[in-house]
Protein backbone atom coordinates (compact mmCIF):
# COMPACT_ATOMS: atom_id res chain seq x y z
CA UNK A 1 0.00 0.00 0.00
CA UNK A 2 1.03 3.55 -0.99
CA UNK A 3 2.73 6.02 1.51
CA UNK A 4 -0.12 8.56 0.83
CA UNK A 5 -2.94 6.45 0.64
CA UNK A 6 -1.97 4.99 3.96
CA UNK A 7 -1.84 8.96 5.06
CA UNK A 8 -5.33 9.23 4.12
CA UNK A 9 -6.04 6.29 5.57
CA UNK A 10 -4.82 6.99 8.77
CA UNK A 11 -6.47 10.73 9.09
CA UNK A 12 -9.86 9.44 7.96
CA UNK A 13 -10.12 6.34 10.24
CA UNK A 14 -8.65 9.21 13.52
CA UNK A 15 -11.89 11.52 11.95
CA UNK A 16 -13.98 8.61 12.25
CA UNK A 17 -12.91 7.79 15.89
CA UNK A 18 -13.21 11.78 16.91
CA UNK A 19 -16.90 12.26 15.19
CA UNK A 20 -18.01 9.12 16.74
CA UNK A 21 -17.25 10.52 20.13
CA UNK A 22 -18.78 13.86 19.61
CA UNK A 23 -22.24 12.03 18.27
CA UNK A 24 -21.79 9.91 21.68
CA UNK A 25 -21.76 12.51 24.37
CA UNK A 26 -23.59 15.84 22.76
CA UNK A 27 -26.67 15.13 23.91
CA UNK A 28 -24.77 14.67 27.35
CA UNK A 29 -25.52 17.12 30.48
CA UNK A 30 -21.92 16.98 30.89
CA UNK A 31 -19.16 15.62 28.12
CA UNK A 32 -18.75 12.86 29.18
CA UNK A 33 -20.15 9.25 28.04
CA UNK A 34 -23.15 8.02 30.31
CA UNK A 35 -23.93 4.69 30.97
CA UNK A 36 -21.85 1.15 30.08
CA UNK A 37 -22.86 0.95 26.65
CA UNK A 38 -21.68 4.55 25.80
CA UNK A 39 -18.61 4.22 27.97
CA UNK A 40 -17.43 0.84 25.82
CA UNK A 41 -18.09 3.02 22.48
CA UNK A 42 -15.95 5.97 23.72
CA UNK A 43 -12.96 2.87 24.25
CA UNK A 44 -13.63 1.70 21.18
CA UNK A 45 -13.45 5.31 18.91
CA UNK A 46 -10.24 6.13 21.22
CA UNK A 47 -8.19 3.41 20.66
CA UNK A 48 -9.51 3.66 16.96
CA UNK A 49 -7.82 7.17 17.08
CA UNK A 50 -4.72 6.09 19.07
CA UNK A 51 -4.45 3.18 16.42
CA UNK A 52 -4.53 5.79 13.47
CA UNK A 53 -2.01 8.38 15.12
CA UNK A 54 0.46 5.37 15.44
CA UNK A 55 0.00 4.29 11.78
CA UNK A 56 0.17 7.97 10.34
CA UNK A 57 3.70 8.38 12.82
CA UNK A 58 4.85 4.98 11.10
CA UNK A 59 4.13 6.46 7.27
CA UNK A 60 5.41 9.72 7.99
CA UNK A 61 8.61 8.81 9.81
CA UNK A 62 12.02 8.06 8.66
CA UNK A 63 12.12 5.20 5.70
CA UNK A 64 14.88 2.58 6.40
CA UNK A 65 17.27 1.32 4.05
CA UNK A 66 16.53 -0.90 0.93
CA UNK A 67 17.60 -3.28 -1.58
CA UNK A 68 14.83 -4.66 -3.01
CA UNK A 69 14.30 -7.86 -4.63
CA UNK A 70 13.65 -7.30 -8.35
CA UNK A 71 10.24 -6.10 -9.54
CA UNK A 72 9.95 -3.93 -6.66
CA UNK A 73 9.81 -0.12 -6.15
CA UNK A 74 13.19 -0.30 -4.50
CA UNK A 75 16.15 -0.37 -6.22
CA UNK A 76 18.39 -3.78 -7.00
CA UNK A 77 21.28 -4.05 -5.16
CA UNK A 78 23.47 -4.40 -8.59
CA UNK A 79 22.06 -0.95 -9.19
CA UNK A 80 23.89 0.86 -5.83
CA UNK A 81 27.27 1.97 -5.63
CA UNK A 82 27.33 2.30 -9.55
CA UNK A 83 27.03 5.49 -11.86
CA UNK A 84 23.52 7.19 -11.44
CA UNK A 85 22.28 7.19 -14.86
CA UNK A 86 22.06 10.86 -16.49
CA UNK A 87 18.69 12.23 -17.52
CA UNK A 88 17.18 15.94 -18.09
CA UNK A 89 14.79 17.95 -15.97
CA UNK A 90 13.50 21.65 -16.52
CA UNK A 91 13.51 23.85 -13.66
CA UNK A 92 11.07 25.21 -12.33
CA UNK A 93 11.97 28.98 -12.35
CA UNK A 94 12.96 29.55 -15.67
CA UNK A 95 11.96 26.13 -18.04
CA UNK A 96 15.68 25.74 -18.47
CA UNK A 97 17.03 22.03 -19.27
CA UNK A 98 19.18 20.48 -16.81
CA UNK A 99 20.36 17.10 -16.31
CA UNK A 100 21.86 15.17 -13.07
CA UNK A 101 25.27 15.08 -15.10
CA UNK A 102 25.47 18.77 -14.08
CA UNK A 103 25.93 18.41 -10.72
CA UNK A 104 28.88 16.44 -11.13
CA UNK A 105 31.44 17.32 -8.11
CA UNK A 106 28.83 18.38 -5.62
CA UNK A 107 27.26 15.73 -2.91
CA UNK A 108 23.12 15.56 -4.32
CA UNK A 109 20.26 14.72 -2.73
CA UNK A 110 17.93 13.57 -5.53
CA UNK A 111 14.24 13.48 -4.09
CA UNK A 112 11.17 12.81 -5.93
CA UNK A 113 8.15 14.26 -4.53
CA UNK A 114 4.27 15.51 -5.28
CA UNK A 115 2.22 18.27 -4.12
CA UNK A 116 -0.53 15.39 -3.18
CA UNK A 117 1.82 13.36 -0.99
CA UNK A 118 1.71 14.35 2.81
CA UNK A 119 5.13 12.76 3.68
CA UNK A 120 6.24 14.56 0.94
CA UNK A 121 5.26 17.96 2.02
CA UNK A 122 6.45 17.26 5.79
CA UNK A 123 9.95 16.92 4.78
CA UNK A 124 10.30 19.76 2.36
CA UNK A 125 11.07 22.42 4.93
CA UNK A 126 14.01 20.20 6.31
CA UNK A 127 15.32 20.07 3.09
CA UNK A 128 15.05 23.76 2.67
CA UNK A 129 17.32 24.02 5.55
CA UNK A 130 19.55 21.54 4.99
CA UNK A 131 20.37 23.16 1.34
CA UNK A 132 21.15 26.56 3.41
CA UNK A 133 23.44 25.21 5.50
CA UNK A 134 25.69 22.86 3.83
CA UNK A 135 25.73 24.58 -0.28
CA UNK A 136 28.78 25.78 0.76
CA UNK A 137 30.28 22.48 1.59
CA UNK A 138 29.06 21.22 -1.62
CA UNK A 139 25.68 20.31 -1.22
CA UNK A 140 22.87 20.27 -4.17
CA UNK A 141 18.99 19.09 -3.52
CA UNK A 142 17.33 18.45 -6.23
CA UNK A 143 13.35 18.49 -5.28
CA UNK A 144 11.82 16.72 -8.52
CA UNK A 145 8.08 16.10 -9.66
CA UNK A 146 6.08 15.06 -12.45
CA UNK A 147 3.80 17.44 -11.85
CA UNK A 148 2.69 20.64 -14.18
CA UNK A 149 4.54 23.96 -13.58
CA UNK A 150 1.40 25.55 -12.55
CA UNK A 151 0.60 22.97 -10.13
CA UNK A 152 4.33 23.30 -8.45
CA UNK A 153 4.27 27.01 -8.92
CA UNK A 154 0.56 27.35 -7.19
CA UNK A 155 2.05 24.93 -4.42
CA UNK A 156 5.22 27.32 -3.81
CA UNK A 157 3.34 30.20 -3.09
CA UNK A 158 2.39 28.90 0.49
CA UNK A 159 5.97 26.68 0.65
CA UNK A 160 8.82 28.25 -1.09
CA UNK A 161 11.34 25.89 -2.54
CA UNK A 162 15.29 26.73 -1.76
CA UNK A 163 16.22 23.31 -3.24
CA UNK A 164 17.13 23.31 -7.08
CA UNK A 165 13.21 22.71 -7.97
CA UNK A 166 12.23 21.12 -11.18
CA UNK A 167 9.84 19.28 -13.10
CA UNK A 168 9.58 15.97 -15.18
CA UNK A 169 7.93 16.06 -18.90
CA UNK A 170 8.38 12.75 -19.71
CA UNK A 171 8.44 10.93 -16.15
CA UNK A 172 8.26 7.37 -18.46
CA UNK A 173 11.42 8.07 -20.00
CA UNK A 174 13.49 8.50 -16.91
CA UNK A 175 16.10 5.81 -16.33
CA UNK A 176 16.24 2.99 -13.87
CA UNK A 177 16.13 3.14 -11.02
CA UNK A 178 14.61 6.19 -10.98
CA UNK A 179 11.67 5.46 -13.01
CA UNK A 180 10.87 2.83 -11.06
CA UNK A 181 10.78 4.24 -7.88
CA UNK A 182 8.31 6.94 -8.86
CA UNK A 183 5.45 4.71 -7.88
CA UNK A 184 6.27 5.56 -4.49
CA UNK A 185 6.68 9.22 -3.08
CA UNK A 186 8.77 10.33 -1.98
CA UNK A 187 11.83 8.45 -2.70
CA UNK A 188 15.52 9.78 -2.31
CA UNK A 189 19.31 8.98 -3.56
CA UNK A 190 22.34 10.31 -2.37
CA UNK A 191 24.70 10.34 -4.86
CA UNK A 192 28.53 10.73 -4.32
CA UNK A 193 30.64 13.73 -5.64
CA UNK A 194 32.15 10.91 -8.22
CA UNK A 195 28.33 10.60 -9.48
CA UNK A 196 28.01 7.45 -7.69
CA UNK A 197 24.59 6.38 -6.14
CA UNK A 198 25.01 5.69 -2.62
CA UNK A 199 21.95 5.53 -0.56
CA UNK A 200 17.91 5.38 -0.87
CA UNK A 201 15.21 5.95 1.24
CA UNK A 202 11.74 4.83 0.75
CA UNK A 203 9.89 7.46 2.80
CA UNK A 204 9.91 10.65 4.76
CA UNK A 205 13.48 11.56 6.19
CA UNK A 206 13.71 14.37 8.85
CA UNK A 207 17.03 17.19 9.03
CA UNK A 208 18.81 15.26 11.41
CA UNK A 209 18.31 12.07 9.09
CA UNK A 210 19.82 13.63 5.98
CA UNK A 211 22.36 15.46 7.99
CA UNK A 212 24.04 11.87 8.89
CA UNK A 213 23.09 10.50 5.59
CA UNK A 214 24.93 13.17 3.57
CA UNK A 215 28.05 13.47 6.01
CA UNK A 216 30.11 10.76 4.90
CA UNK A 217 30.31 12.48 1.04
CA UNK A 218 30.60 15.88 1.87
CA UNK A 219 34.26 15.59 3.82
CA UNK A 220 36.76 16.18 1.10
CA UNK A 221 38.47 12.88 0.04
CA UNK A 222 35.59 10.85 1.18
CA UNK A 223 33.34 10.92 -2.23
CA UNK A 224 32.74 6.96 -1.57
CA UNK A 225 33.53 4.70 0.86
Amino acid sequence: MSTTLLTVLAVLMMATGAGFIYFIISANERPLPQGGVQWAATVVSTLLIVFSAFLLVLTVAPGEWSTAEVGGTDPRADEMNRPAPNFTFLTLDDDLEMSLADFKGKVVILNFWATWCAPCIAELPDLNRLQANYEDDGLAILTLSDETPDVLKAFEEDLPLKTVKGYLLEPQALPQPFRRTLEIRPTTYVIDRDGQIREFLKGAGNYTYFEQLIQPYLQPGLASR
